[in-house]
């Protein structure tokens, strides 16, 4: 993956270029109205979209919103697309699986906002906003969003070049070591997926039958709470655990959704709201809504008689033996 980035390079081109221009707007749709309302909620994926990858970043944007008024359902409607929908993720999520995984992906999180966010909604969630400090001023979106660059300052003049470049810098150190673990991890699950012992989970009750799907979803998330990588980290993982076999599609989508359920981030959903213990619901309800997302994708392509595919590693390790044969001969 590593030896990809000059592909990666587009994507995160783009991802600076909209988010200089378009980022201070977006913060402020969200922060400058507070009511509960169905155009609020996708406000906030679209400031999701042009978030961080970052799962700390993310993560202490949202007292911020809720000191700004936000309800606490739209901040989580903010923090679902943050971890799943930027456009930098996007990008190389579609360059290691394939744009059908990333698409799904995307279809995925919109399922699991729509599903959970209202949930959380009718749990009433009070926010300690009265205890929550100002912005922080390092790794903070609130200060990243500070201005808004015309297009011909972005793209004619070294300022808005240069605000690209600081755009990049941030994200690909905040991406950087999860990714190394993600990397790590994926090595170790394709070596141990060409040993015999390996289980094919991916198929636990026959292929694409509804109970495989269920079973895949609810191990992909519970999978991810316990590696708790970032969101760019889960990536080799799950391209690993899919083409050994390991976890099928909505098991995929249903891991990288779950990427909210970090066990750092359920400390901090502790200290944002009054929850005590109840914060435990609270990851559970988010980590239903990673199963429903994993299931709600694989259902929507179902529609249309597809399922997104690749080539198993069983498949990769027969051909491979094959063509060593034919050398050898």
């Amino acid at each position: 993956m590593i030896l990809f980035y000059p592909i990666w390079l587009p994507g995160f081109i783009v991802a600076g270029l909209v988010t200089c221009r378009f980022g201070y707007q977006a913060w402020i749709s969200i922060t400058a109205n507070s009511r509960v309302t169905l155009p609020g909620l996708f406000r906030a994926v679209g400031v999701g979209v042009l978030g961080s990858v970052g799962r700390k970043t993310s993560v202490n944007a949202m007292p911020v919103l809720l000191k700004g008024g936000v309800p606490p359902f739209v901040a989580f409607a903010y923090l679902i697309a943050s971890r799943n929908l930027t456009i930098h993720f996007w990008s190389i999520y579609a360059l290691s699986l394939g744009a059908e995984f990333a698409t799904g992906q995307a279809l995925g999180a919109l399922v699991m906002v729509l599903a959970a966010t209202p949930v959380i909604h009718r749990l009433a969630l009070c926010s300690v906003a009265g205890s929550i400090p100002g912005p922080l001023s390092a790794g903070d979106l609130s200060s990243e969003h500070s201005q808004s660059l015309p297009w011909n300052t972005l793209l004619l003049s070294p300022t808005g070049w240069w605000a690209v470049l600081k755009f990049m810098g941030r994200e690909s150190g905040r991406l950087a070591p999860s990714l190394a673990l993600g990397i790590l991890f994926g090595g170790v699950i394709f070596a141990a997926g060409l040993q015999p012992w390996w289980p094919r989970f991916a198929e636990i009750f026959g292929h694409a039958t509804f109970l495989s799907d269920l079973a895949n979803a609810f191990v992909g998330a519970a999978l991810s709470f316990v590696l708790s990588l970032s969101p760019v980290g889960n990536i080799p993982v799950v391209h690993a655990l899919f083409k050994a076999d390991g976890l099928g599609y909505p098991g995929i989508i249903s891991f990288c959704l779950a990427s909210v359920i970090h066990r750092k981030d359920i400390k901090a959903y502790a200290s944002a709201f009054k929850q005590g213990k109840r914060v435990w619901l609270l990851a559970g309800l988010l980590y239903a809504g990673a199963v429903l997302g994993g299931l709600g994708s694989t259902w929507i392509y179902a529609a249309f008689d597809f399922r997104p595919s690749l080539p198993p590693i069983k498949l990769a390790g027969k051909l491979l033996e094959a063509f060593l044969n034919y050398l050898k001969h």
